[in-house]
């Protein structure tokens, strides 16, 4: 596996695909917790069952492992939970997000995924969050993305290039990755289409009929 990564990638690719391999903490377990907490605070276990309804396709994590993050996340600031009581039942810890959590969220909405890795996980939930505001911020999300994807895309084709490849291994490796971008491009024109597009038509249509005659 290690020659097979090492054929895949340059050499400060390679380290860093080893250091993301080493079991740690999602990249984008913090911006869901605090973009789910911005919606509407919650406590715990309501965190949970939120995630496991819209984000189980895109983020599998244990109860256990959830209450850690977020009494790691309090600990840095980005969220801040308060003991709150309801009719009769025990108080239960309701968590919100905090302003240095909002600026963590935007940054993160807002930077694309540079590498491809990146984006298959980090995108989907980026995706769920923009559509929570509308076609524009999904339109928005997916214009970014699609300039990372173009310059990932001249960037492998020109490594390929200049490479000088003929046919053998690698230059089947590279055409791998170059078709998976572009099946990306094509994906992120899908999700512009479907959500963007079509949105707009029917907010266009409804208004139009609220119009008077």
């Amino acid at each position: 596996m290690q020659r097979i990564a090492r054929l895949l990638y340059s050499p400060s690719e390679y380290l860093h695909h080893a250091r993301m391999s080493a079991p740690k903490r999602s990249p984008f377990a913090a911006p869901v917790v605090i973009g789910l907490l911005l919606i509407e605070p919650r406590h715990g276990y309501a965190l949970f069952s939120q995630i496991q309804s819209d984000l189980r396709d895109v983020w599998h994590v244990a109860m256990n492992r959830l209450y850690k993050l977020l009494d790691e996340m309090e600990a840095d600031g980005l969220i801040a939970g308060r003991a709150e009581r309801v009719g009769l039942r025990p108080a239960r810890r309701v968590y919100r997000g905090t302003a240095k959590g909002k600026r963590l969220f935007e940054r993160w909405m807002h930077e694309p995924s540079g590498r491809m890795s990146e984006m298959r996980t980090d995108f989907p939930p980026k995706l769920y969050f923009a559509m929570q505001h509308g076609p524009q911020d999904v339109a928005q999300l997916v214009q970014v993305q699609r300039g990372a994807c173009q310059r990932e895309l001249e960037r492998m084709a020109s490594r390929q290039k200049d490479i000088g490849l003929a046919g053998g291994y690698r230059d089947l490796v590279y055409d791998f990755r170059l078709r998976q971008i572009r099946a990306i491009l094509e994906w992120l024109d899908e999700c512009e289409t479907r959500l963007v597009a079509d949105n707009l038509h029917e907010m266009r249509a409804l208004q139009a009929e609220m119009e008077p005659a």
